[in-house]
């Protein structure tokens, strides 16, 4: 865990011109997976600060994509073959996604309380 906060934190200051998402791995038949979606997508909003080319730390808006493991788009099975994205054992899984690569991962959703500590923890607020 500590190992990828710290590839996050290396990751938003180094490059700083990638926008980051927030990726689910979402089942349609999974009861978690419709009770994270029920309780937190509906309304998802999250703000990370990022840096600049010049220094300046501003704040973004991560946004959320909710891609089915039954039917992944393109760019998605791409990265994944190339190991930009690693192994998804289970549902639902929150990948912090750059563009390009996996920067970290959250496994589960047990409340939305829990699910934004989790998501502040990952970004050290």
């Amino acid at each position: 865990m500590r190992k990828s906060l710290l590839t996050i934190l290396f990751i938003l200051f180094a490059f700083p011109s990638y926008a980051l998402e927030l990726l689910m791995a979402h089942n349609p038949t999974c009861h978690i997976c419709q009770k994270f979606v029920e309780e937190v997508a509906i309304d998802f909003e999250y703000t990370y600060k990022s840096t600049t080319t010049h220094g300046r730390v501003i704040k973004k808006t991560l946004p959320l994509i909710i891609i089915s493991v039954n039917d992944q788009p393109e760019w998605f099975k791409e990265a994944y073959a190339y190991k930009r994205i690693k192994l998804i054992k289970g549902t639902p899984t929150f990948i912090i996604w750059n563009g390009r690569k996996e920067l970290g991962r959250l496994v589960g959703y047990y409340s939305k309380e829990r699910f934004y500590r989790r998501l502040n923890t990952m970004f050290k607020q």
